[in-house]
């Protein structure tokens, strides 16, 4: 099983970074992961633990479409949820911590389990595990700090204090 986390500090109040990743999840999704073209919702009401849905993913010119579970769901906190099928098992969380009134710290931590003939791809998925974190933190980072996640795109540049937290210049 491959395991990787990632801290970023985002220049928001933990209320806004919860509501772009957590309350938002099914509809921003897409919008900080570029493989990731729709998670579709199979459950009715608000989010929260048990709230199923399907990710479609486009990746290498291929589609594939695993439905995922809401494992772990408290406001302002955390939201954590597992892929329940398909070659790739795994596990996601985002944990929040305020920082004062105005930022946030966000870790991310991530279990992937390859199966069938998939395991052969393990030493190529670690090395790349990493570098495919960092872009995708980077882009949610963009989102987050560009304003309300219901209201703006990617239209302002990452914050200097989220670029120093992925370790960039």
């Amino acid at each position: 099983m491959l395991t990787y986390e990632l801290h970023v500090h985002i220049d928001r109040s933990i209320e806004e970074v919860f509501d772009f990743v957590g309350t938002h999840y099914f509809e921003n999704h897409p919008r900080w992961e570029r493989e990731v073209v729709e998670v579709r919702r199979l459950t009715d009401g608000p989010i929260g633990v048990g709230s199923r849905a399907v990710m479609v993913r486009e990746e290498y010119g291929r589609r594939s479409e695993a439905p995922l579970e809401i494992t772990a769901f408290e406001p302002s906190r955390t939201i954590a949820f597992r892929h329940l099928g398909g070659p790739m098992l795994f596990e996601l969380a985002f944990v929040m911590a305020p920082v004062g009134v105005s930022s946030t710290d966000l870790s991310v931590h991530v279990q992937v389990e390859l199966q069938r003939l998939y395991k052969l791809l393990t030493p190529i998925f670690a090395f790349n595990l990493p570098r495919i974190g960092t872009r995708i933190m980077r882009t949610m980072v963009e989102l987050i700090e560009a304003g309300p996640s219901h209201a703006r795109g990617a239209t302002a540049g990452m914050g200097e204090a989220a670029a120093h937290g992925l370790g960039l210049p």
